[in-house]
């Protein structure tokens, strides 16, 4: 099942993928069109749709679009929340395997929400803190640990244990 889960992750991925680039190609061709009609001056939305072959409608809701499009060259890349998260799991110290599992059980168990953006490290800790103690072997060593990451890279962890990309979680060879 998680292999299943996995496959459908990446695929709904490539479609926001996708999703994000078309809308900016949308974006682009809006801007281009904007100026051009800018550039011809009176008239000259009615000389482009006719060049073009569309109505003057489809010519106005371009302009429209370029009007409210953001600014393309003040814009992060649309993967890099993904790319900085990634790059955090990869310089986290690595853990043994039994402690990954019990942050995924405690995750997937709990109510992650925007609360959760102030100290997510240390409400991770909390968590590990309230398990039995014959949970998980070195619950004060996880419980450290967690409280030791940045909140970016606790957020790193939290998404890569929902998303079941245990992959990405630097283990330990214990």
């Amino acid at each position: 099942m998680s292999d299943f889960l996995d496959l459908l992750a990446r695929a709904e991925a490539r479609i926001e993928h996708g999703n994000a680039e078309r809308s900016a190609g949308a974006d682009d061709k809006a801007r281009a069109i904007n100026a051009e009609v800018t550039r011809r001056g009176r008239g000259g939305a009615k000389a482009l749709a006719a060049e073009l072959n569309v109505s003057e409608k489809t010519i106005s809701q371009a302009v429209a679009r370029a009007r409210t499009a953001d600014d393309p060259l003040r814009q992060l890349p649309y993967d890099t929340f993904d790319r900085l998260l990634a790059a955090e799991l990869r310089d986290l110290p690595p853990l043994p395997a039994v402690h990954w599992q019990t942050l995924a059980w405690i995750l997937r168990g709990t109510v992650v929400d925007v609360t959760w953006l102030e100290a997510p490290g240390t409400l991770l800790s909390y968590e590990v803190e309230d398990l039995e103690e014959d949970v998980v072997p070195d619950a004060a060593a996880l419980a450290a640990a967690c409280r030791s990451w940045s909140r970016t890279q606790a957020l790193a962890v939290i998404d890569a244990v929902l998303r079941r990309d245990d992959a990405a979680l630097p283990t330990t060879g214990e």
